[in-house]
């Protein structure tokens, strides 16, 4: 065991040898405690703004479910009047944790890099004071050294003057031991009792010296463990102030806003009226509701208004019509080249609004069942050019009518166009009716063999 072993073993006290180094290390931990506090406040902050977020996402989801729900009337404005305090209550939190973060978080990250230098090994603070006490301790580190190591010859010249000391009694009674062997034990006995006598002296003179020396040394120690004492007083006064900050960040009682809010709260469920949502239902829903009568109306021939029930299946089908106009058969509009000289009727879209009829249409209806379908008249200019289907030999670039000067341009339909019938289908919106034109066997005039043969196709279709 070497002499350092057997000085921190005797004892745990700040004047030990070393023993400093607990207050040096309590410099380091100063700058860890301001990074622990530091990250203590961050998650705080998220804390808050994550309650925030749930707060805001309750009152959504809620909203929501009060925007399509059954509630209705002065109990809804109290459901709602707990989601308001909801929103206000998280604007707090949201606001408590700013502060946190702006005002708490960097004060303590400002004083840190204040008062806290870092080197490349270490922080110059530390540095200072670990300095401070290997200088104040060293003198006195000597002196303690040279006591424990004569207290160690002493003992040790103690231990060898004891066991001689019991030899040279054993031989004395022994007569089968030597004169001169006897002789030379007490001469070593004696010897031994001198060293002992010196090292006592040499160990008493150094435990002297060392006492002597003590004051001073205490007075160097004091000096730095002071200045350490003062450093940790200053972040320990300065940690009090940053609790007292945040304290006031979370303390929400002292935001004027925070009571109002209950208050509002409190007023808002007081306002709840039993009375007048029963009164608003009934005007809206129940007994004190409007209601349209049945009435007499005249019967109307010609026009007859679609039921509510076949009006609304019309709507959500393909084929209902609203007759809006009658006109017999012979009261024809002028003709319309396209259609073979009959009036080709477009369909008409009304508006919603207007009548409630989406699809109409006008249908012509005979003036006399007993009287057929008339027949078209074909205009002579038209009959004429059918004849002429076939280029003359000898004429010009544009075709020559013959019982007509009046050229034909190139490129027109020179046949003459074939009369039709005309059924009425829907088109794929379902919100006009369009005429569907098929060729008609019996109202063809010129009797074509191909288009005899594709209109009996058709008619048989």
């Amino acid at each position: 065991m070497s002499i350092h072993d057997e000085m921190t073993a005797t004892s745990d006290s700040f004047w030990e040898i070393g023993k400093y180094s607990r207050t040096v290390k309590r410099c380091d931990n100063g700058y860890k405690l301001c990074d622990n506090l530091r990250q203590l406040i961050e998650q705080r902050a998220e804390i808050e703004k994550g309650y925030s977020k749930n707060l805001l996402g309750w009152t959504k989801k809620w909203n929501d479910f009060l925007d399509k729900g059954p509630e209705y009337g002065t109990t809804q404005a109290m459901w709602r009047g707990l989601l308001e305090e909801s929103n206000s209550t998280a604007e707090l939190h949201t606001v408590v944790a700013e502060n946190l973060m702006q005002k708490v978080y960097q004060g303590i990250k400002s004083w840190q890099k204040e008062n806290y230098h870092k080197s490349m090994m270490h922080y110059k603070e530390t540095k200072e004071f670990d300095d401070g006490f290997k200088k104040a301790q060293k003198p006195w580190e000597k002196k303690y050294t040279k006591v424990m190591s004569n207290r160690k010859d002493y003992h040790n010249a103690c231990k060898a003057e004891k066991s001689t000391a019991n030899q040279v009694n054993n031989m004395r009674s022994d007569d089968s031991v030597a004169l001169d062997t006897k002789k030379k034990m007490e001469e070593r006995l004696s010897k031994c009792q001198q060293e002992v006598a010196g090292l006592k002296d040499k160990y008493e003179a150094s435990l002297n010296d060392i006492n002597n020396y003590n004051a001073k040394y205490i007075e160097d120690m004091t000096e730095i463990f002071q200045k350490c004492q003062e450093f940790e007083k200053k972040r320990i006064e300065f940690f009090k102030s940053t609790f007292y900050d945040i304290h006031q960040c979370l303390d929400l009682s002292v935001v004027p806003q925070f009571p109002q809010i209950y208050t509002d709260l409190h007023n808002v469920i007081g306002k709840t009226d039993s009375d007048q949502d029963l009164r608003w239902w009934s005007n809206n829903n129940g007994s004190d509701m409007a209601m349209n009568w049945p009435q007499f109306e005249e019967y109307s021939p010609d026009l007859q208004s679609i039921s509510k029930k076949e009006r609304k299946s019309q709507l959500h089908s393909n084929d209902g019509i609203t007759i809006t106009s009658i006109r017999h058969k012979g009261e024809f509009a002028p003709a319309s080249p396209n259609a073979g000289g009959y009036n080709r009727q477009s369909s008409n879209k009304t508006n919603d609004s207007d009548n409630g009829r989406k699809n109409s249409i006008g249908i012509i209806l005979p003036r006399n069942p007993s009287v057929g379908p008339l027949k078209p008249q074909r205009s002579p200019s038209l009959h004429k050019q059918s004849e002429n289907r076939t280029k003359p030999e000898g004429a010009p670039s544009s075709l020559v009518d013959k019982n007509e000067t009046r050229p034909i341009p190139e490129g027109q339909n020179r046949s003459p166009p074939t009369p039709a019938k005309r059924t009425l289908i829907r088109n794929q919106s379902g919100s006009s009716i369009q005429q569907k034109v098929e060729y008609d066997e019996s109202l063809n005039p010129f009797g074509d063999d191909d288009e005899d043969e594709n209109d009996k196709v058709d008619d048989e279709k």
